[in-house]
């Protein structure tokens, strides 16, 4: 599974991608399991609830799957991709 992130939250990890290994079948839940040792002591508050290992609401958790619903167990090379929020103009 990659994990890709953009922005600042790229910035705070030290890497624009994270490759990380989740049972076949696993729900995003068991992703951020996954993730919780890795990005924890890099990201701020802002970014990642430690209490509830889990992104916060200020950061966007996406999956990059045009067939996938947000309940849908994770597919086996699917991409999530993780970005602060953007503003335009």
């Amino acid at each position: 599974m990659t994990v890709t992130f953009l922005g600042l939250v790229r910035d705070q990890m030290g890497a624009p991608r994270l490759e990380v290994s989740v049972p076949k079948g696993s729900a995003m839940e068991q992703l951020l399991q996954a993730l919780a040792p890795v990005v924890e002591d890099k990201l701020g508050d802002w970014a990642w609830d430690r209490k509830g290992r889990c992104f916060t609401s200020r950061v966007t958790v996406a999956r990059v799957s045009p067939v996938a619903d947000k309940g849908d167990p994770l597919m086996e090379g699917e991409e999530v991709i993780v970005f602060p929020p953007m503003a335009g103009g």
